[in-house]
């Protein structure tokens, strides 16, 4: 099939040569950087909008986590390489993964009506939790850096056609994090099911938020079903709250083991002290039920998964490289070699917020003489990119309408991001509560300020979640809207907490009666037996007759011979009576 029209821009030292996606927090690209000696490289960009570019308290912290994740490496941590900026984009250059995430993974299954297999479904959440429990540990310069990822959500999880399980934007989710909670926008729209019972409440979290979010994952890769999904996003966030597991993954997927199933339900334990106390617990568990299962699972089997699964999307793509690969990039006017992934430059306090245009944080080599091949097809390039877009003329659908050229540009110069977005407008929330002192959140995110509290800065297109926590007083949550008010205010009547019901006086059982056992029998004949006039089953003999402790009258009929014979018995504690009656004396 074609390659879909996309003019590759120069960004820099890279080439941005297919727009992947956007979202609320940046654009991704698959990009080319360049060195010296023709060497090239296929990376990965997300480039922060210009929006957020401007929004210093981001980009203090956007820069600051990003330093922290390039220090990150390990095989199941997708790699940053760099940080940078070119005109009015802040970007991160990180490792191009090739494959899907695994709500993709997820959603294909379904859409075959079929599900993840559970020796599949194993492997790839112990590989996740490889790379957080290295996360969780890992320090720079001896002291412990003490991370969380804080989105452990299925787009985060990135599955490439090799088998590589590999957890992204480890290190931006908090930058994302408090961008969401001044906008209401973006990032954790749709993530909200993947927060932990304490992030909820707003309470501090550590690793074990992570561990949780990982059952949630495991869950809904065995079951292909959301588990705390609700009907809006305040539902949502009560059933997080809640923690209730309902139904159980076994009831929806028999083929789940109860091994697994447990491992499921101490990873989604409401308190946090009862689950697995580091990912790599956690993921010991896994693989003990993996090797219960008897079925070996590496990164060959997953990637022969991958292939079974997404075998037409993986053709396409392979097709689409292959008419990439004839058509001529531009070339930046500068080349440089590829810093390393883990440069020393990225060690060392914070920086403040901002960087010149055209810097990156990450330290490049000495510049070499350019190959001349290079040189040629830069300054083809930049002097209008004539021939360059011929060839893209050339090879393009024909189906297509012509594209419209975009001009070359500076390394440095800012990217034409498209039509302005349009303008935001902000309003004010007022929050009050009876009684007053009940912390605030906002759309899942703690603001720090208890009630009454006045928060700005809030896109009144937007509707807003408000929860509210008060010690000894019921959880109080309201979605609201602003509509065309510009400020709103919010009141809150908090119900007190039932005062907790008596405890129960212990039931008393009443003792045990004392037994004792009795064995009967009849001589030479047989007969039937009464004891204080209750006819027995069956007739004589009778063995191990247990009676309570006490005195009992015993009669013997045989109907036949019409003898009876009457005796009175007494049965002992723990005792046993053998009774023999001589019918013919």
């Amino acid at each position: 099939m074609p390659v879909s029209w996309f003019m590759p821009q120069v960004f820099g030292k890279y080439v941005l040569t297919e727009r992947i996606g956007a979202g609320g927090m940046a654009e991704i690209f698959r990009a080319t950087a360049f060195g010296v000696e023709g060497f090239t490289k296929e990376v990965c960009i997300k480039r922060i909008l210009p929006t957020l570019s401007s929004d210093e308290t981001f980009v203090r912290m956007f820069v600051d986590e990003a330093k922290i994740a390039v220090s990150l490496h390990h095989a199941n941590i997708v790699q940053v390489f760099d940080l940078g900026r070119i005109g009015e984009h802040y970007f991160i250059a990180m490792e191009l993964v090739r494959g899907r995430d695994l709500l993709q993974v997820i959603n294909q299954m379904r859409s075959r009506k079929q599900r993840i297999p559970v020796p599949i479904a194993l492997y790839v959440l112990s590989e996740v939790l490889r790379g957080l429990d290295y996360a969780h540990r890992v320090k720079v310069e001896g002291r412990p850096l003490g991370l969380i990822h804080r989105d452990v959500s299925p787009s985060n999880i990135l599955i490439s056609w090799e088998g590589e399980v590999k957890v992204a934007d480890f290190g931006i989710a908090k930058a994302a994090a408090v961008k969401d909670e001044k906008t209401a926008t973006g990032t954790m729209k749709g993530k909200y099911g993947y927060m932990s019972p304490e992030q909820v409440r707003g309470e501090r979290i550590d690793h074990r938020s992570d561990v949780f979010a990982a059952g949630i994952l495991l869950y809904e890769s065995l079951v292909g079903a959301r588990l705390f999904k609700g009907e809006t996003d305040l539902d949502t966030l009560e059933r997080v709250r809640a923690a209730r597991v309902n139904p159980l993954p076994s009831q929806l997927n028999k083929e789940i083991p109860a091994s697994v199933e447990a491992v499921i339900l101490k990873a989604l334990s409401l308190e946090r002290e009862k689950r697995f106390q580091t990912a790599g617990a956690m993921r010991d568990a896994l693989l003990d039920c993996l090797y219960a299962l008897g079925q070996r699972v590496d990164a060959k089997v997953l990637s022969a998964f991958m292939g079974d699964a997404f075998s037409q999307a993986i053709q396409e793509e392979e097709e689409r490289d292959r008419q990439r690969a004839s058509l001529p990039l531009p070339v930046p006017p500068q080349v440089a070699s590829l810093p390393p992934a883990a440069a020393a430059a990225m060690t060392g306090p914070p920086t403040s917020p901002g960087l010149p245009p055209g810097a990156s944080l990450m330290t490049s080599p000495p510049k070499s003489p350019i190959h001349l091949a290079a040189w040629i097809a830069g300054i083809l390039f930049f002097l209008g990119g004539v021939a360059v877009i011929l060839v893209f003329f050339f090879y393009r659908d024909r189906n297509h309408p012509p594209p419209v050229p975009l001009p070359a540009m500076d390394a440095g110069s800012p990217l034409d991001a498209g039509p302005p977005p349009p303008e935001v407008v902000l309003g004010t929330l007022t929050v009050g509560s009876t009684p007053p002192g009940a912390q605030v959140m906002l759309n899942g995110n703690p603001t720090g300020k208890v009630t009454p509290a006045t928060i700005g800065g809030l896109e009144r297109s937007k509707p807003q979640i408000i929860s509210l926590d008060l010690a000894g007083y019921k959880s109080w949550s309201k979605s609201v809207e602003f509509g065309t008010a510009e400020t709103l205010v919010v009141d809150a009547q908090l119900m007190p907490l039932s005062p907790p019901e008596p405890p129960k006086p212990p039931e008393v059982q009443p003792p045990r009666p004392a037994m004792g056992t009795v064995n009967i029998n009849a001589v030479p004949v047989w007969a039937w037996v009464y004891i204080d006039g209750q006819k027995q089953e069956k007739p004589t003999p009778i063995f191990n007759l247990r009676l309570k402790a006490g005195t009992y009258t015993v009669r013997l009929e045989n109907p036949h011979l019409k003898i009876v014979k009457v005796q009175k018995i007494t049965v002992k504690k723990n005792e046993t009576l053998d009774i023999v009656v001589r019918m013919n004396e």
